[in-house]
Formats: structure tokens, C-alpha cells, sequence
């Protein structure tokens, strides 16, 4: 067994040091702990919804636990588009979903209206989580905050399958219901930065298993680009953008609407990532959450994290040893500690990937 190196910096040095093309003493690592933590302080996953207290007391706890390189908490997929009317079922123990569309008909269309992220929906829990979590330790790691992108948004008001039509049969109201989950995202964006803290984007729906690159170009990338924009502008740099599935033919599109970071699915592979755009964007992923982290052991963690390392710790804008989407609600939380593990020992700097297996 690898002796554990110690960390030499804390999150929020070693990120700093990262950004700025400074030395640091190992690879950064963030998996996306999301609900997980939940599991950590024995809350159900609707309850945590719901608390602001309890949405901060497990992020904070999920960071004290795994030591990541960045925490935070955020209305993901479906906050905005519920803020704005869409209705969400919360399981008691299971993952919340979108049950009721707001805007199955286009005759409602104009009923519909921009959020304030202060008073509509979940968005104020969110707020003041992110203050709790800041001030609770917002001087060891950089906190914050993820949210929908604009085409996931339109699709949980509208419906997906709905939406997906749309995009052929009626590309009008298409771009009119976009640009109203934009002006909605940007007030929560603002809303964010106004706490000193920094967005970043997750839209699988925009995934190349539901649209074509041509779709992507229009009903996703420009709305993407606002978002990125405000972020570049109220932050000094662009957002770390997370598109499911194989999202290889869009990869220039990504990088164009301005993501720094591309989080990338596990279907990816990484080497190919790092030879089509590793100079233009820092790399993150993509340890499996499925079949590693939650069924796995910490040697099946350490095999598959030294395999992404091995193909990536030299991409020309840096990489982060992440998982490849969201943590599993009930992953062990050792195997998130072995994938931690993993960057100290493997990606301790210099890394040498020949010495590895001696």
C-alpha cells in the first residue's frame, strides 16, 4: 500500500496557485459530491431540499470529511425552472424529479416571468446556505454554486419531449422560452456573485445523446455564452461547464462560448479530450460514480484514477481528477476518500507515471 502524502496547501492555495500557473503540490480533485453529503449527517435527501441549515451542515460536513479541492451547494438541474413554476416531486429517500411542466401549453407562455432569486422557489435556501458555507469555511476552499443551463431549464418547464419537438416545430417560441430561463439564470448568477462566490454551469440535456452539434449551436451554445459571459465579467474568468454523455463533437463549441473547465462525462475518453482541446481548457473527470466509486473498492478507485491521471496530468491547461457526473446517493464514503487519496498520492507533483506500478 502507497503511503498517503500529507496536502502542503489548503484547497483555496492549491486552486490559487492553479489558476494562476503557479507551482502546487498535487493535482486538484473534486468529485461532485451533490446530495451525497446528505448520507453524511443522516438526512433524508427531501429534507436537506428544503433546509437551508441542512444543505450547509452537509456540504460543510462533506468537506471536512473529503477534504475536496472546492464545496458549495446550488439549484442544479431543475432550481430555476422550478422557481418558475415547474413542479418537482422529492421522494423521501430519492432523488427529487420534474413532475409537473409548467408550460405544457404556449397559450401560458406569457403568465411566465424572470425569477428573483430571493424570493421564488428554492433560490433564497440556496443563498443562505452558500452564506453559511462561506462563512463557515470559506477561508480553507473556494465555495460554489452550480446551476441548470438553459436548455435543461427550458426542457423542465416545457417538458423534454415537448421541448425536443420544438426545437423542429416551433423554433420561435423555442428561443423566446430560452431567453426567459436566461434572464432568470442570470439574476441567480448574480445573485451568487454578489456573495463573493462563483457559478458554474451543469446542462446535460444539451447532451449529444438528445441533440444533434447543429441543435446545439442554436438552441444551446448562445444562451451558454450570456451565462459564461456574466460569469467572465462578475468573476474575472469563465465557469467549469458539465455536459453528460459524449459530448466529443461539441467539445470546440464548449470551449468557444468561453468554459475554462470541461467536466466530462466517464463515457469520455481523456487522452482524446486532451489531444482535440487540452490547450484551450482545463480537463476535469472521470472516474466512473457508478461502477467505481459506489460498487467499487478503493483499488478499483486507485486504478481507475491513476488511468485518467496517466492520461491527462500533462494537458496543456491543467487537469482535475473528478468523477465523471454526480456521486451516487449512497456511495461509501471511503471510496470518495480513496479517490482523494488517489490525487495525493499519484498526483503529488513532479508525477511520474512510469514509477507508478514499480
Amino acid at each position: 500500500m502507497n503511503a498517503i502524502p500529507k496536502d502542503e496547501m489548503t484547497p483555496k492555495e492549491r486552486m490559487a496557485a492553479f489558476a494562476a500557473g503557479k507551482a502546487y503540490d498535487r493535482i486538484p480533485c473534486m468529485p461532485l459530491v451533490g446530495e451525497h453529503a446528505c448520507r453524511l449527517i443522516g438526512a433524508t435527501v427531501s429534507s436537506y431540499s428544503h433546509s437551508a441549515r441542512l444543505m450547509a451542515e452537509a456540504q460543510i460536513k462533506a468537506f471536512q470529511t473529503y477534504r475536496t479541492d472546492s464545496a458549495g451547494i446550488g439549484p442544479g438541474l431543475f432550481g430555476i425552472a422550478e422557481a418558475m413554476g415547474t413542479k418537482l416531486t422529492f421522494p423521501q429517500d430519492g432523488m427529487p424529479y420534474v413532475s409537473e411542466p409548467v408550460l405544457t401549453d404556449w397559450n401560458d407562455f406569457e403568465r411566465l416571468a424572470p425569477v428573483d432569486p430571493h424570493k421564488d422557489g428554492r433560490l433564497p435556501l440556496y443563498l443562505e446556505a452558500l452564506q453559511i458555507i462561506k462563512d463557515a469555511i470559506g477561508d480553507e476552499v473556494g465555495v460554489g454554486s452550480s446551476v441548470g443551463g438553459p436548455f435543461t431549464a427550458a426542457a423542465s418547464i416545457r417538458g423534454t419531449e415537448r421541448f425536443l419537438k420544438d426545437l423542429r416545430k416551433n423554433t420561435e417560441m423555442a428561443h423566446r422560452l430560452l431567453k426567459l430561463v436566461t434572464e432568470s439564470a442570470l439574476r441567480y448568477i448574480d445573485a451568487v456573485c454578489e456573495l463573493g462566490l462563483k457559478p458554474s454551469i451543469s446542462e446535460p440535456t444539451a447532451s449529444g445523446t438528445l441533440i444533434s452539434t447543429k441543435q446545439f449551436r442554436e438552441f444551446a451554445q448562445p444562451y451558454l455564452k450570456i451565462y459564461a459571459d456574466r460569469i467572465k465579467e462578475r468573476c474575472g474568468s469563465g465557469p467549469m461547464l458539465h455536459i453528460c454523455g459524449n459530448s466529443s463533437r461539441i467539445w470546440p463549441e464548449m470551449v468557444e462560448l468561453g468554459a475554462t473547465i470541461l467536466s466530462l462525462d466517464n463515457v469520455i475518453d481523456l487522452e482524446e479530450a486532451k489531444n482535440m482541446v487540452g490547450d484551450k481548457a482545463c480537463l476535469a473527470g472521470n472516474v466512473k460514480p457508478i461502477d467505481t466509486l459506489m460498487k467499487g473498492n478503493r483499488e478499483q478507485v486507485y486504478a481507475e484514477s491513476k488511468e485518467c491521471l496517466r492520461k491527462t496530468y500533462d494537458s496543456p491547461k491543467g487537469y482535475i481528477l473528478s468523477s465523471g457526473c454526480g456521486i451516487a446517493l449512497d456511495t461509501p464514503p471511503e471510496n470518495i476518500i480513496a479517490l482523494m487519496d488517489a490525487a495525493r498520492i499519484y498526483g503529488k507533483y513532479p508525477i511520474e507515471p512510469d514509477r507508478w506500478d514499480n
